[in-house]
């Protein structure tokens, strides 16, 4: 019995043995199965760490690229709105600037009023009497206290080529009874000069007429004339105003009377009296004559104490007939003596002279 058992045992042992074989290596297949899948798993486990870690340093970079864009933004919004001002403000100011050309525009174009058109008319003659010919008033929005208002001065040079624009919120004239002096300063406004234009001083920019005779504008402009001084005391037996002497009204009429006769008297030159002061015995007292080309620049010029129209009517001739003075032509200085320097006027006749002067020529 006990022998039977021997082989049945060692079968079974056999069997076992094979079966235990097989396990084992059944189970180091599931082992190293294990183990590759771990390795696997641990392999994409640091992968995903590094990708992780690589999404943690590239959060912490578009949030540092965030917070720097944010940053930026800041500075762009704070320089756009203070660019915005900036508009706003130069807008403004073009605006207001527009607005103020156009009310001053149309105040030019509005027609000025009678008190100021009566004082500008008055100072145009007090100052064509005194000889001062080339400033010419183009208009003033008001006349008070404080002198004349949103002024427009145009000034030509003596040679008629160059002008000279003024424009001022205000105009005062100042007398100086004592030198004789009339000065009109000009505040807040501009100064356009060959083409270049330039804000007037805070002081007032002065235009300056001297000798004047000081109790004329001081008779005539009593409401804008500032006066300041005393008159000068006529020596002893001196006459305060000489005789012959012309008022301004006539003499601003016989000026015009000149400019009549010597504007188509065929001569080289354009002729012009500028200034005249006195008449007395068929003379005009203390002349000048200006001669121009067809430009009007200067050519000569005449300062005599006398001055005559002499008409020579068996001849048919008519010519200015100037004594003491001095006459300048082409940088030459010549002296005109009591004899006198004539003139001749070609296209004048005696009648025609006779007309337009009155009468008041003398004969040869």
């Amino acid at each position: 019995m006990r022998l039977r058992l021997v082989p049945v045992l060692a079968a079974v042992l056999a069997v076992s043995t094979v079966w235990l074989v097989f396990e084992t290596k059944r189970l180091a297949e599931v082992a190293g199965r294990f183990e590759v899948e771990a390795r696997q798993a641990h392999a994409i486990a640091a992968h995903e760490a590094q990708q992780a870690q690589a999404a943690r340093d590239s959060l912490a970079g578009m949030s540092a690229e965030v917070r720097r864009l944010e940053t930026e933004v800041g500075r762009s919004t704070e320089q756009l709105a203070g660019m915005a001002e900036v508009v706003k403000k130069r807008t403004e100011a073009e605006t207001a600037r527009a607005e103020a050309e156009a009310a001053a525009s149309a105040r030019s174009l509005a027609p000025i009023p009678e008190g100021v058109r009566v004082c500008l008319a008055a100072l145009h003659e007090c100052l064509h009497a005194e000889g001062f010919l080339h400033q010419r008033f183009l208009s003033a929005s008001a006349l008070d206290g404080f002198g004349l208002h949103e002024v427009e001065l145009l000034v030509t040079d003596a040679d008629g080529l160059g002008v000279e624009y003024l424009r001022a919120k205000k105009m005062i004239a100042e007398l100086d009874r004592g030198k004789g002096k009339l000065v009109l300063r000009f505040f807040e406004g501009t100064r356009t000069k060959d083409g270049v234009r330039a804000e007037l001083a805070a002081d007032g920019w002065p235009l300056v007429f001297q000798p004047i005779d000081a109790r004329m504008f001081e008779e005539r402009l009593p409401y804008l004339v500032r006066p300041e001084g005393i008159y000068p005391e006529p020596a002893v037996g001196e006459r305060k105003r000489p005789a012959s002497d012309l008022d301004p009204i006539t003499r601003l009429q016989w000026l015009d009377r000149f400019d009549r006769l010597l504007a188509d008297a065929g001569t080289a030159e354009e002729l012009r009296i500028n200034r005249c002061r006195g008449l007395h015995e068929g003379h005009f007292l203390s002349v000048q004559l200006l001669g121009t080309d067809n430009q009007h620049r200067l050519l000569s010029s005449a300062d005599c104490e006398r001055m005559a129209i002499e008409v020579d009517e068996a001849a048919g001739v008519v010519s200015l007939l100037l004594k003491n003075g001095v006459l300048r032509r082409g940088g030459v200085e010549s002296t005109i003596t009591a004899e006198g320097f004539r003139m001749l006027l070609p296209k004048v006749t005696p009648k025609q002279a006779l007309d337009i002067m009155l009468g008041m020529v003398v004969t040869k």
